[in-house]
């Protein structure tokens, strides 16, 4: 029994008419004729009344027919799951991942990833976050990791996952009158020169706003986004600043300046995002379960 004599045993059920179903089928009367007769040999039953017009199925007929539809159903499902791995190795994923990732092994990730999906190439873009947030509104992007706050997520209609959440610590010169604290106090620096991320930092939207709470807008009396220059600068003694815990151990501070904890801690959340849509392609949809799942094996494990 051929899949193809199902196939042509459905046609001519459903048209109760051998000419009709060979034309719908695009084959010849006695060509398909043939496959029925072949199918009903096979078996051993006849499933086919042939002298009634038009003509009928026999009890043995219908019983195969609704047989027939599940299995002809089942084969089209198959298919359909099939043509998705298809799809998967022919398929480019462009990513856009900041650069300050903590306990995220984005590469290694990466890499496993493609042991499973050998096909799937991916496009890399590092920027920052908020120039990520664009690319991926305007969907340039399929997927990004980057940093988040609540004030600028409402911009943005993005599905997310948190990765990593991690606290922001006080970088002060060893001589500063605060240094020997055991915390620092946003709030009694309001007098205090800052370093500051550049504006098109998430980070730098994320300062201002604490600083506001705690009472106060700050002096900046310079910008740079690399955490190790922001910590020369304050050696140097040009003010005091703020770094997350994984920008801070990334570079070496060694002597002359001095990382606090926060009276009032305040956080860099690192999320996985997407743009929200009514569907996501197979491997899409795979990529993001899979790095969901890593980062839940590695808060897990500590």
């Amino acid at each position: 029994m051929l899949l193809k004599q199902l196939q042509y045993f459905m046609v001519v059920a459903e048209c109760r008419h051998f000419t009709n179903a060979a034309k719908q089928l695009y084959v010849t009367q006695s060509a398909l004729s043939q496959q029925i007769n072949k199918l009903e040999s096979d078996l051993g039953i006849k499933l086919i009344n042939r002298i009634s017009h038009p003509i009928e199925l026999t009890e043995a007929g219908n019983e195969f027919y609704i047989g027939a539809k599940k299995i002809l159903a089942d084969v089209e499902e198959l298919q359909a799951g099939m043509s998705r791995w298809h799809s998967a190795k022919c398929s480019t994923l462009k990513l856009g991942i900041i650069s300050g990732l903590g306990r995220i092994k984005i590469a290694e990730w990466l890499s496993e990833f493609n042991t499973q999906y050998e096909n799937v190439q991916f496009s890399l873009v590092n920027h920052l976050s908020k120039e990520l947030c664009r690319r991926l509104n305007e969907g340039s992007l399929n997927l990004a990791i980057c940093a988040s706050s609540p004030s600028f997520n409402v911009a943005y209609d993005f599905e997310t996952r948190l990765l990593e959440r991690e606290p922001f610590l006080a970088i002060l010169p060893t001589n500063h009158p605060m240094a020997g604290e055991d915390k620092f106090d946003l709030s009694k620096a309001a007098n205090e020169k800052y370093i500051f991320p550049t504006e098109d930092n998430l980070s730098h939207d994320i300062f201002l706003e604490e600083c506001k709470k705690a009472g106060f807008s700050p002096n900046v009396i310079s910008y740079t986004n690399r955490p190790g220059r922001r910590i020369e600068l304050v050696k140097a003694g040009l003010g005091i600043s703020l770094i997350s815990k994984s920008g801070l151990s990334f570079y070496n501070s060694g002597e002359g300046a001095v990382a606090k904890e926060l009276v009032t801690p305040f956080y860099k959340e690192i999320v996985m995002a997407r743009k929200k849509r009514e569907s996501y392609s197979f491997i899409e949809n795979s990529l993001w379960n899979f790095i969901e799942a890593k980062m839940n094996c590695t808060q897990k494990h500590g």
